[in-house]
């Protein structure tokens, strides 16, 4: 497949004032060939840093949609969606800028839905430090909720759902579901929630496990932060981000996705959630070196 070219695929890739990011991602694509394959749709919401002109400087071929700074991921996403279905694009491809990937990452992904049109699929990604990591990929739903899941080398593997970093949709699943709800879940959760309900609506989901894909986890996100007892800020942090519709603690995106999973069970899984942020809160009043020590106690 990688020697031709497809006009009806369209990669679109969500930025926001990280240039160098989304030029390397360019170069990227431009080194595997994709930047010519297919066509290229970059949602820039609202970068202050030069991103738009480094673009337009070097990749004039590269379409650019301009938001405000009020899209973030989801209202980004939804926004290239629209852009490419109104192109009749067949498929679209979710990719974040932060993903390293290599020549066949891309294809072996379109070629997968060419052959399985009522399908989403999207690639399992490691952490770049270790190699062995899986950062973001397939989720397979749990009696505790939705898990990463680690899979096998050059594998195909079924799933429940996807973490949106590199992504297949077929123009299909837009005809039933519509796009995603940048409303509900402005931010984290918005991929998750789309192929929960793509999956319910009777379309099969996949996690591609042939090529390597990369990603850097070295910072501390401060809309979702990894070891919720050590995160910067206040005491109270954590309790700030549940009210924020586009932090990943936010009460509006585990609602979502845990009744839409589960139902009844969600409300319980999220009543736990929330009991443990409480306490977690409670537990960021006492000194940091305490902290610290309660971590690595619980991490044992």
């Amino acid at each position: 497949m990688s020697d031709y070219s497809f006009p009806d695929v369209f990669i679109l890739i969500p930025v926001h004032n990280r240039r160098e990011t989304t030029v390397a991602c360019l170069e990227k694509l431009q080194t595997t060939g994709d930047l010519e394959r297919f066509q290229i749709v970059v949602i820039d919401d609202g970068s202050t840093d030069g991103t738009g002109e480094a673009i337009a400087q070097n990749y004039p071929q590269v379409n650019v949609l301009q938001g405000d700074g009020n899209l973030w991921w989801t209202g980004a996403i939804k926004k290239g969606m629209k852009y490419a279905y109104e192109r009749n694009a067949d498929f679209v491809i979710w990719l974040n800028d932060d993903c390293e990937f290599s020549e066949q990452t891309i294809t072996n992904l379109v070629g997968f839905c060419y052959q399985n049109s009522e399908s989403v699929i999207g690639c399992e990604v490691r952490d770049k430090q270790s190699g062995l990591f899986v950062s973001y990929g397939g989720q397979q739903k749990t009696w505790k909720g939705f898990r990463l899941i680690q899979t096998s080398p050059g594998q195909i593997t079924h799933c429940d759902a996807l973490c949106g970093n590199i992504v297949c949709i077929p123009r299909k699943l837009i005809d039933v579901i519509g796009y995603p709800n940048a409303k509900a879940l402005p931010h984290y959760g918005g991929d998750t929630l789309y192929t929960i309900k793509a999956r319910k609506s009777g379309f099969s989901i996949f996690v591609d496990n042939r090529t390597l894909v990369l990603n850097t986890m070295d910072k501390e996100p401060k809309l979702y932060p990894r070891n919720w007892l050590l995160a910067p800020g206040s005491p109270l942090r954590l309790l700030e981000l549940t009210f924020m519709r586009q932090s990943g603690l936010s009460w509006h995106v585990w609602l979502r996705i845990n009744w839409e999973g589960y139902h009844i069970w969600g409300l319980v899984m999220l009543s736990k959630k929330y009991t443990s942020i409480l306490l977690l809160t409670l537990l960021r009043f006492l000194p940091y070196a305490v902290r610290v020590r309660l971590s690595n106690f619980m991490k044992k």
